[in-house]
Order: C-alpha cells, then sequence, then structure tokens
C-alpha cells in the first residue's frame, strides 16, 4: 500500500547509490533486467500566459529540480534512452536531463505520450526502446500515476519531477511496459533536496 512505498523509498534513496548500484543486474541464465524509470514532468508554469496546455513551459521550481534528478540518476541509474512527451514542460524537462548526464542518453520526442493512457504510454515505450536496458518515459498525470501503480502493484503518487524505478525481467519492453515488476525506488525532487540539506 502506499504507506509502505513512502517508507521503503527514504531507505531506498540511499542503497539506490551504493557502488553498482547503476549497472544493469544479472538473473537466472545471464538475462539482464530491463529499468523503466516513469518519470512525470517538472514543475510547470500555470501563470505564463500559455494559451494552450501543450505550450505550458516549466517554471523556476521545475528548471532548478531538474539537475537534481540528473545527478541522482547519473549515480542510481543512468539510461540509455529517453522518451518523452511532445508537450513543452515535458520536451524542457527532458532536456534539461539530457544536460546533466553522460554519456548523453537518445531523446525520442513523441506526440503519443502527451495526456497518454497507460495502454498508449505502454505502446510508446514498446516500438520505441528497441536494445534499451534502461529507458526514461516523461510524461504526465493522471497516465504516469496509473501507469506505474498497474506495474508495480502499488498505491503510486507522482508529483512534478517524480520518478518511480520498476525492474523487469522480461525479454522485451512489450512485456515490461504490462506486466508487474517489483518497484526498486521512488524519488522526487523534495525527497532529494532534504538529502542534499542533510549531508
Amino acid at each position: 500500500n502506499a504507506p509502505c512505498v513512502q517508507t521503503e523509498v527514504q531507505t531506498k534513496y540511499n542503497l539506490a547509490l551504493e557502488r553498482g548500484a547503476n549497472q544493469p543486474k544479472k538473473v537466472r541464465r545471464g538475462v539482464l533486467v530491463k529499468r523503466l524509470l516513469i518519470m512525470r514532468h517538472a514543475k510547470s508554469d500555470w501563470a505564463s500566459g500559455s494559451a494552450e496546455d501543450f505550450d505550458r513551459p516549466l517554471n523556476a521550481r521545475g528548471q532548478q529540480d531538474v539537475p537534481l534528478l540528473a545527478r541522482f540518476l547519473a549515480g542510481a541509474a543512468p539510461p540509455d534512452l529517453v522518451l518523452a512527451s511532445a508537450a513543452r514542460r515535458a520536451q524542457e524537462t527532458a532536456i534539461r536531463l539530457l544536460e546533466g548526464l553522460d554519456p548523453t542518453p537518445e531523446l525520442v520526442l513523441d506526440g503519443r505520450l502527451y495526456l497518454s493512457t497507460p495502454d498508449a504510454l505502454a505502446t510508446v515505450l514498446a516500438a520505441s526502446a528497441g536494445d534499451a536496458s534502461s529507458v526514461v518515459v516523461i510524461a504526465h498525470n493522471p497516465g504516469v500515476e496509473e501507469w506505474a501503480s498497474h506495474l508495480s502493484g502499488a498505491t503510486i503518487h507522482l508529483p512534478p519531477g517524480a520518478i518511480a524505478c520498476i525492474e523487469s525481467a522480461a525479454e522485451s519492453w512489450h512485456d515490461v511496459g504490462r506486466r508487474q515488476g517489483p518497484l526498486r525506488w521512488l524519488i522526487t525532487p523534495k525527497l532529494l533536496k532534504r538529502g542534499t540539506s542533510l549531508s
């Protein structure tokens, strides 16, 4: 249930940074675990004056949060591929994320990820992930929350900028996006800021 997930997050924040945490884990018969990183775009600017929801940019907080998330991913789960909604706030999140990752993963913008359902998210993942072992999907609520909740079997809440890491031993990304897998960690900008202030 949700309270259990939140309790585990605080412990797994540190565990995820242990040496070797950024390497795909080998399971039986040499199969590599695939890592799906479901991310809600960073905080957007409702006061920007944009007439269309699609064109809403990140606000100052969102712009500041993404580099923190990029540093976390660089140490805990560097992606091979970033799939992002074509909406401006998701594009800006993706671009700022890439700026903090080395090597820089491939970026694919896909209009189907805008305000998408879990089924649409899984379809785009299956069509685009190829031979990647770790993929970030940046999209919108309620779709990302529903998708993460379905895959993990828990009730997941994703505030702006949150990332849920789900691992799967499935052979294809089609199955990764549709079959349940363990939630390894869930991180938010707020948790990262709290950790930074304590260090």
